[in-house]
C-alpha cells in the first residue's frame, strides 16, 4: 500500500508543429503527427510504508518494556496511517471524476480548448506522481474527440457557405480574395483539429498498453503507469480517420495545400491498417467497419480533385483508392456497398490514366449485374452513366466510341424493360457523339444517324456539341472510309449542317449555333467527294463564313483549315481550270491574314496544297497549254517559299513538284531537263531523302541517273552513298562511331534508296526497343 502525498505539476508542454517527427529516438516508427507531447522529469515521489508491519510489531512486543502504552501507541499509529490513506485515496478519486465531469461539460458545450488544457493538465499529472488513477478516464478522451470533429463541421460548413458566395460573386461579405485567404486559413485550422485528435489516440494507445503489442507502436509511457481503461475502441479510430479526411476534402475544396493536408489520406490509410491489425487480437474489440475503408477511399480520392491537383495526385488517386476497396471486397464479414462503388467511379472518371474508362466501367458494370440480381440498393444512377460515358468521352482507346455505347444501350434497356425510370439525357447522348468523333474507327459513324432519331423519340433536343460531334465524326469517316462510302459520309456531313442550321432558324434563342469550326468539318469532308460540285459547295461555305465575319460575327473567323480544305476540294474536284479556282483561294488566304486574321497565315501545309492542286490538273480535260499553266503555277509557288522565312521547302515540297513535272509534261527531252533541274535545286538545298530519290530514279533514265547521282557518290563501309551535303537538311541526325568515339552526323544515303545504318545507330536502336515494356525480348535482336 502506498501513502499518497501533495504532488509536483510539471507544466511544461512542448507543441510541433505540423511536421513528421517524434519527441525521441524510441518513438522514430511512431506515427506523429503535429503531436502535443507532454515532457516530464523522471522522478518517483511515493512514499511506502513498511513492508512486514505485523512481524515488526511482534518483535516490538518481545524486546519491549512491559509497559502495554508502547504496543497501544504502536496499534494507533498503524490505524492512523491506514485511516489517512483511505481518506486520501477516496478523496483523489472523488476529485477524479469531479474532473473527468469538467471535461465532458465543456466538450459538450463547444469549448474544446477548456476541455484539452484540462485533459493535458490530467495526463501530466499521472505521469509527474506515477498514478495511473490520475489519467482522464475514457468517456472525456470520447467527449474531446467528439468535440473535435463537430467543430471540423462547423467549420467545413462555414467555409462552403463562402465558396458558394465566391462562386456567385454575389452578396460576398468580403472581396474574393479575402475570402479565400479566409477560407485557406479555416482549411489550416481543420487540419489542426485532425492533428489534435490523432495525438488524442496516440495518447489513449500508450496509456492503455495497445502499442506495447507492436514494435512499431510503442510509446513513452512507463509499464507501471498503463491503464487498461483507456484502450481505444473501433470508435476512437474511426472519429481520427474521419478527422484526417475533412482536413484532406476541405483542403480540396478550398485549394489550400500544405505538407500536413497532402499527407492526411495516408495517415487515415495508417490509422486504418492499425484497425486491421488490431482485428486480429479478439480481445481487442477492434475492428474496421465499411465506413472505415469508405472515409479512407474518401481522402484518396480527394487526391485527384481540386483546381490545384497536380497530374500525378490525378493518377495516383483512383489507384489508391482502388487498393482500400479490393482490401473492402477481399473482407470475409464486410460488402461494400453503393456508396463505395459511387465513389470510386468518380475517382476514377476524373483521373487521366489510360484504363481509367475501363475501371469505371467495370464498376458500373458491377452494380448492374448486382442490381439486376435483386440487390435494390445496386440501382444505377443516372449521374453514374454519366462519368462512365464522360470517362470513356476523354480516352485515348480506338474502343472508346463502342464502349460508351454500350453503356448507353444499358441504360436505355433498363428502362424499355421498367426496371428503372432513370433515362439517358442530353449529356449521355451528347459523350457518346463526342465519343465517336475521336474514334479513329472507318465505319463508327454508322449509327449517329440512329442515336439523333432516338433522341428525337425521347424529346431530347439536340445542342451544339451534339452537332458539332457528329459532324466531326462524318469528317474522319470520309477520310478514312472507301471511297463509296466516303462519299455517303460526306454527304451526311453537309445534311447535318443543314439540319443544324433549320435548327438554329427555329427560334431566336436558340441552343444551336454553327461556328466556323462547324463549317470546317463539312469543307474538310467535301474535299473527299472529288466532284466539281462539293467543291463548288466548299468554297461557298467558306465564303459564308468570311462575310458573317466581316459583319461582326467572331464565332465564324475562319481558320487556315478553312482555306486548306477548299484548296484541297478544289485540287480533287478533276474540274477544268481548277487549279486557278485552288490559286484564288490561296490569294484570299493571304488577303485575310493581311487584314489582321493571324488564324490564316499560310504555312507550308497551305503551299502544298496548291501544288497538289496543280500536279492533279492532268485529271480532267486541260489542254496541254493549261498544264503548262499549271506546271509554272508550282513552281512559282515553291519560289515563293523561298524568299519566305518561315515557310522554307522541305524533301516532301521537291516530292510534290517532281510529281507535279511527271504529271503535266509528256515523256520527253523537256521532262528530263526538267526533272534534274529540280533535282539538282533539291540536291542544293540538302533536301534529299529516300522519296525524292527512289521518285527521281522511277522516271529517268539509268544514264541520266547515274551521271546525277552515282558520279556524285563516295564510298561508304563498302557501299555508294549520296554526299552528306545533299543531306544536310533533312532535319534530323544519325549516331555513328568515329575515331573520337560516338558523334552525329548527317543520313547516310546509298544510291539505291537506302539508309546506310553505322554500329553505333544500331546499337540505339536497339536500346531504345529494350526499354520499352513487352520489348524485352525481341526475334532475332541481341540481349
Amino acid at each position: 500500500m502506498t501513502t499518497r502525498i501533495p504532488y509536483i505539476r510539471w507544466p511544461g508542454v512542448v507543441r510541433y508543429g505540423a511536421s513528421l517527427q517524434s519527441s525521441s529516438s524510441k518513438n522514430a516508427g511512431r506515427l506523429v503527427v503535429g503531436q502535443s507531447r507532454v515532457l516530464t522529469p523522471s522522478i518517483s515521489v511515493a512514499a511506502t510504508e513498511p513492508l512486514h508491519f505485523q512481524h515488526d510489531v511482534q518483535q516490538r512486543r518481545f524486546f519491549a518494556s512491559p509497559v502495554s502504552n508502547n504496543y497501544t501507541r504502536i496499534l494507533f499509529e498503524d490505524s492512523a496511517i491506514r485511516s489517512f490513506s483511505t481518506t486520501a485515496e477516496d478523496a483523489a478519486t472523488s476529485k477524479g471524476d469531479d474532473t473527468n465531469q469538467q471535461i465532458i461539460t465543456h466538450a459538450e458545450s463547444g469549448d474544446i480548448t477548456a476541455a484539452q488544457d484540462v485533459l493535458t493538465q490530467m495526463h501530466a499529472d499521472a505521469i509527474s506522481q506515477n498514478d495511473s488513477d490520475q489519467f482522464a478516464d475514457i468517456d472525456s478522451y470520447t467527449a474531446v474527440m467528439n468535440g473535435l470533429i463537430d467543430q471540423q463541421k462547423q467549420l467545413i460548413s462555414s467555409i462552403g457557405e463562402e465558396l458558394n458566395e465566391i462562386q456567385s460573386d454575389l452578396n460576398s461579405t468580403m472581396p474574393n480574395r479575402l475570402s479565400s485567404e479566409s477560407n485557406e486559413r479555416g482549411a489550416a485550422k481543420v487540419m489542426t483539429l485532425a492533428e489534435m485528435a490523432n495525438e488524442l489516440l496516440i495518447q489513449m494507445e500508450d496509456v492503455s498498453g495497445v502499442s506495447d503489442r507492436y514494435s512499431s507502436m510503442r510509446g513513452n509511457v512507463a509499464y507501471k503507469l498503463r491503464n487498461a481503461n483507456l484502450q481505444p475502441t473501433s470508435h476512437h479510430y474511426d472519429l481520427t480517420i474521419t478527422a484526417f479526411v475533412n482536413a484532406a476534402t476541405v483542403a480540396r475544396d478550398t485549394n489550400y495545400s500544405s505538407p500536413a493536408t497532402n499527407n492526411a489520406p495516408y495517415v487515415a490509410q495508417r490509422w486504418l491498417q492499425r484497425m486491421e491489425t488490431l482485428a486480429f487480437d479478439p480481445y481487442s474489440g477492434v475492428s474496421p467497419s465499411v465506413d472505415s475503408y469508405y472515409h479512407v477511399m474518401e481522402a484518396y480520392a480527394s487526391l485527384g480533385n481540386g483546381a490545384v491537383a497536380m497530374p500525378a495526385n490525378k493518377n495516383r488517386a483512383p489507384i489508391l483508392a482502388q487498393a482500400v476497396f479490393d482490401k473492402l471486397k477481399d473482407s470475409t464479414n464486410l460488402i461494400p456497398t453503393v456508396r463505395e462503388h459511387r465513389l470510386l467511379i468518380r475517382a476514377w472518371s476524373n483521373s487521366t490514366c489510360k484504363e481509367a474508362a475501363y475501371k469505371a466501367m467495370g464498376l458500373w458494370m458491377n452494380m448492374l449485374r448486382l442490381f439486376r440480381a435483386g440487390d435494390e440498393e445496386m440501382e444505377p444512377r443516372l449521374e453514374d452513366g454519366k462519368m462512365v460515358l464522360e470517362a470513356w468521352s476523354r480516352a485515348i482507346n480506338k474502343h472508346s466510341a463502342r464502349r460508351a455505347q454500350t453503356v448507353l444501350n444499358a441504360m436505355e434497356k433498363l428502362v424499355t424493360h421498367k426496371k428503372t425510370d432513370v433515362r439517358p439525357d442530353l449529356d449521355c447522348y451528347k459523350y457518346v457523339l463526342i465519343a465517336m468523333s475521336r474514334s479513329k474507327v472507318p465505319d463508327v459513324g454508322a449509327n449517329v444517324i440512329d442515336l439523333f432519331n432516338t433522341m428525337e423519340e425521347d424529346r431530347i433536343f439536340p445542342d451544339t456539341a451534339c452537332f458539332d460531334a457528329a459532324i466531326e465524326t462524318f469528317k474522319n469517316c470520309s477520310r478514312r472510309a472507301k471511297l463509296e462510302e466516303a462519299e455517303t459520309y460526306a454527304n451526311a456531313a453537309e445534311m447535318m449542317l443543314k439540319r443544324m442550321e433549320r435548327e438554329h432558324d427555329r427560334s431566336s434563342v436558340s441552343a444551336v449555333l454553327p461556328s466556323s469550326t462547324t463549317y470546317t468539318n463539312v469543307i474538310q469532308a467535301l474535299a473527299v467527294r472529288k466532284t466539281e460540285k462539293a467543291a463548288i459547295t466548299a468554297d461557298g461555305l467558306l465564303k459564308s463564313m468570311e462575310k458573317k465575319y466581316a459583319e461582326g460575327n467572331e464565332s465564324m473567323k475562319p481558320t487556315r483549315d478553312s482555306y486548306v480544305g477548299v484548296i484541297h476540294a478544289y485540287g480533287n474536284s478533276g474540274a477544268e481550270s481548277s487549279y486557278i479556282h485552288a490559286n484564288e483561294v490561296f490569294q484570299r488566304m493571304i488577303t485575310q491574314h493581311s487584314n489582321g486574321n493571324e488564324g490564316v497565315k499560310p504555312d507550308v501545309s497551305a503551299y502544298h496544297a496548291l501544288i497538289r492542286a496543280c500536279s492533279r490538273a492532268s485529271m480532267n480535260t486541260s489542254s496541254p497549254e493549261q498544264q503548262r499553266q499549271a506546271l509554272v503555277l508550282a513552281i512559282a509557288t515553291i519560289q515563293e517559299m523561298k524568299k519566305s522565312d518561315l515557310n522554307r521547302p522541305n524533301s516532301k515540297t521537291y516530292l510534290l513538284l517532281l510529281q507535279c513535272c511527271i504529271q503535266l509534261l509528256p515523256p520527253g527531252a523537256e521532262r528530263a531537263k526538267a526533272l534534274r533541274s529540280i533535282f539538282r535545286s533539291c540536291c542544293k538545298d540538302g533536301l534529299v531523302d529516300q522519296q525524292v530519290l527512289n521518285e527521281f530514279q522511277s522516271v529517268v533514265s539509268t544514264d541520266v541517273y547515274h551521271n546525277e547521282v552515282v558520279h556524285s557518290a563516295h564510298d561508304y563501309n563498302g557501299a555508294k552513298a549520296l554526299p552528306e551535303s545533299w543531306t544536310r537538311n533533312l532535319g534530323y541526325r544519325v549516331r555513328t562511331q568515329t575515331e573520337d568515339g560516338v558523334s552525329k552526323r548527317n543520313p547516310i544515303i546509298s544510291v539505291t534508296g537506302e539508309v546506310i545504318a553505322s554500329s553505333a545507330y544500331n546499337d540505339h536502336r536497339m536500346r531504345r526497343r529494350w526499354s520499352k515494356v513487352n520489348q524485352k525480348l525481341l526475334q532475332g535482336g541481341r540481349m
